[in-house]
C-alpha cells in the first residue's frame, strides 16, 4: 500500500502553516490544525470553502456539484473541502476573524450517542448534517431544542472534529430539558434543533503568555474545548488546568480525559481541587471560591491569560480574588455555567 505524502500548506499574509496528506482535502488539514477556516458542508455543495491557490499543485479527491465561475477558475479558485495537495502549497484564504464574524445558524442535529457516567452526569454526542456543519470557536455555546424544550449548553468540542459535537449535561431538577435527558425521553437516534453559536468565551491564540484554565465541575465542557484548540493550534504556551468539583466526588466525572493530555502537550500542569459542596443544598458561593484561589499557584496566575468557567457567583468572588492579588483585568477571559 502507497504510503500518504505530507506536504506543507502556507497561507498568504498570514503567517500560518500546517500539514496536510494528500490523502486529505486541504479544508480537514486545516481544521485539524485549528484554523478557523470557512465552510458549511464539507462535500463540495455550498461553495463556502473557496480557496485561490497561489503556489503548487492540487488534485481533485471527490466530486463537487457547486459550480465554479470561469472567472473563479481563471483566478486559479477552488474549493478545499474536494482538493488535496499534490506538493508544497501557498494559498490565500480567509479566516474567521473574529465571534462577530460567524452568523448565527439554525441546524437540526441528530444525537449518535448518550453516555451516562453516573446518575448526575450524562455525555451526549451529536451529528451535524454533512450539507450544513455548524461553524463556531472553541469555547461557545448553542441552545439546543427538543419539542420546545430550550436549554443552553456549552460546545465540549474542538472545532476541528466538523459534524460531531459534544455536550456534557448535568442532571438538574429545575432544568427541565436536561430532565428529558436523564428520564430517558430523549435518546439516541432523536433530533434536536441547534441555534448558536453564542457567547465569546475564546481563546486568545497570539497570546505568548502561559495560559491557566480554571473549571468548576461541568465547566469542564467549555475548558475542554478552548484546551483542545491549543493543541490543534500546536500553541507552545504552558498550560494549567485546575479542575474543582464537589469533595463528596471521587475524582472530576472526565479526570482520565484529562490526564490524557500529558501525552499531546510538552508543558501541562494538572490539579484537581475537592471542594466542599453539597449538590442538595444552596452553598457558600464565596467558601467555594475562595477555596478555588488558595489552591492556586499565584505567582504563574499573574502572569498568565487565565480562563474560567463556573457558576456566576462563584465566579464574581473568585475574579475579584484574582484582581485584588495583581492579576490585570485584561489577562481575566470568563463564562459563568
Amino acid at each position: 500500500m502507497k504510503k500518504s505524502a505530507i506536504y506543507q500548506v502556507k497561507l498568504q499574509d498570514k503567517e500560518k502553516y500546517f500539514e496536510c496528506s494528500d490523502s486529505d482535502s486541504i479544508l480537514e488539514g486545516g481544521l485539524r490544525h485549528g484554523l478557523a477556516m470557512h465552510y458549511e458542508c464539507s462535500n463540495g455543495t455550498c461553495g463556502a470553502c473557496k480557496a485561490k491557490l497561489v503556489k503548487g499543485d492540487i488534485k481533485k479527491i471527490k466530486h463537487h456539484d457547486y459550480a465554479l465561475s470561469a472567472d473563479e477558475l481563471d483566478n486559479q479558485e477552488f474549493l478545499m473541502c474536494c482538493h488535496a495537495p499534490s506538493s508544497e502549497l501557498e494559498l490565500e484564504v480567509d479566516l474567521i476573524g473574529d465571534v462577530r464574524s460567524i452568523p448565527v445558524q439554525e441546524i437540526q442535529i441528530k444525537i449518535k450517542n448518550i453516555r451516562f457516567i453516573n446518575d448526575e452526569m450524562a455525555i451526549v454526542s451529536v451529528r451535524t448534517p454533512r450539507s450544513k456543519t455548524l461553524q463556531f470557536m472553541a469555547g461557545q455555546d448553542v441552545e439546543l431544542s427538543f419539542k420546545g424544550v430550550v436549554s443552553r449548553y456549552p460546545i465540549a468540542s474542538c472545532p476541528c472534529h466538523g459534524m460531531d459535537l459534544e455536550f456534557h449535561i448535568r442532571n438538574l431538577k429545575d432544568n427541565e430539558f436536561s430532565q428529558l435527558i436523564f428520564s430517558k425521553q430523549i435518546k439516541d437516534k432523536d433530533k434536536l434543533d441547534l441555534t448558536g453559536p453564542k457567547g465569546v468565551f475564546v481563546l486568545k491564540e497570539a497570546s505568548t503568555k502561559p495560559m491557566v484554565f480554571i473549571a468548576w465541575d461541568g465547566g469542564f465542557a467549555p475548558i475542554g474545548s478552548l484546551v483542545e484548540h491549543t493543541f490543534s493550534l500546536e500553541m507552545p504556551n504552558p498550560v494549567y488546568f485546575y479542575w474543582a468539583y464537589p469533595a463528596t466526588d471521587p475524582v472530576p466525572y472526565f479526570d482520565n480525559h484529562a490526564k490524557s493530555w500529558h501525552a499531546v502537550m510538552d508543558e501541562y500542569h494538572y490539579q484537581t481541587i475537592a471542594c466542599e459542596f453539597d449538590r442538595s443544598n444552596k452553598n457558600d458561593c464565596h467558601k467555594i471560591a475562595k477555596q478555588i484561589y488558595d489552591s492556586l499557584d499565584h505567582d504563574i496566575v499573574n502572569q498568565s491569560e487565565v480562563y474560567i468557567s463556573a457558576p456566576g457567583e462563584v465566579l464574581i468572588y473568585l475574579g475579584e480574588f484574582l484582581l485584588e492579588n495583581g492579576l490585570n483585568e485584561a489577562q481575566l477571559i470568563a463564562s459563568p455555567i
